[in-house]
């Protein structure tokens, strides 16, 4: 298991990751958009990208965009080693905060956040669009290494 820059030879394991991933994935030119102005770390298990990550570094902080690791391999800290790794190169480039927003349903995303040192710092009413209407968006922050 290595993480390593995500690279435009990515994009078709990306768009397949994501769509498996998140019930509004990217588009290809999000994607490339994103490789060439973003951090973005790959997770890749014998040549297979099982995981994804990207963060949009500001002077002193940055901001989650997306995190990802393959359904199948769910649960076994994939996830725990990619933040830690994303976190590792935003602190060494003088990073001091990581930010991110997550829907306030998804339980599963909060207790890995908060579990990783970030907590609640705020709350964007009727954010993200769902099958009924919308839902919140919950605000978290935390210190980076």
């Amino acid at each position: 298991m290595i993480v390593r820059p995500l690279v435009s030879a990515d994009l078709d394991a990306l768009l397949t990751l994501d769509a498996a991933t998140n019930p509004h994935p990217w588009t290809a030119a999000q994607w490339q958009d994103s490789l060439a102005q973003h951090l973005s770390l790959g997770l890749e298990d014998n040549g297979t990208l099982t995981g994804l990550a990207v963060a949009m570094p500001l002077p002193d902080e940055a901001e989650l965009l997306l995190i990802a690791v393959d359904p199948a391999r769910q649960g076994h800290g994939l996830g725990r080693e990619l933040l830690a790794a994303l976190q590792t190169e935003l602190a060494a480039s003088n990073r001091k905060k990581l930010f991110l927003e997550v829907r306030a349903s998804n339980q599963r995303a909060l207790g890995f956040y908060t579990a990783a040192g970030l907590t609640e710092i705020g709350r964007r009413k009727n954010y993200y669009p769902t099958a009924d209407g919308r839902e919140d968006a919950l605000l978290l922050a935390g210190e980076l290494p």
